[in-house]
């Protein structure tokens, strides 16, 4: 099960470790720490997303050990970019369910020949 509160921290970690590796310069500590922070947001996004989702981010994000600030950066970048499309995606798969939902509540008061919301709402205009 996604855990939306887990991947939206992680989003929010990658882009600002993605903000940071833009403006350091590239010392060898500063490196060997986004590697660390890199191996922990993979670990994080393993343990908060289902399988077959971390093995789609996988197969589109390198696996990085010994890579360079810029290539580290890249890959930051391409894991915020796909949590980006995931949550755009489920927003709009959330839309695509409400609409059914309303659609199959709306064919259900015809059945039943209950009035419908907007009729309902209208003063009722015939006399006593």
């Amino acid at each position: 099960m996604v855990d939306p509160q887990k991947l939206l921290r992680n989003a929010g970690v990658t882009r600002e470790v993605l903000e940071e590796a833009r403006r350091i310069r590239p010392e060898p500590g500063a490196i060997d720490h986004l590697r660390r922070v890199h191996g922990q947001i993979s670990r994080e996004l393993e343990d908060a997303l289902p399988p077959e989702l971390y093995d789609e981010l996988k197969s589109l994000t390198p696996d990085i050990k010994d890579g360079t600030l810029e290539e580290l950066a890249l890959a930051h970048a391409e894991i915020l970019g796909w949590l980006e499309g995931l949550f755009q995606g489920t927003q709009l798969a959330i839309q695509l369910q409400a609409a059914q939902q309303a659609a199959q509540e709306m064919e259900a008061r015809v059945r039943r020949g209950l009035p419908q919301p907007a009729e309902r709402d209208q003063p009722d205009n015939r006399y006593l």
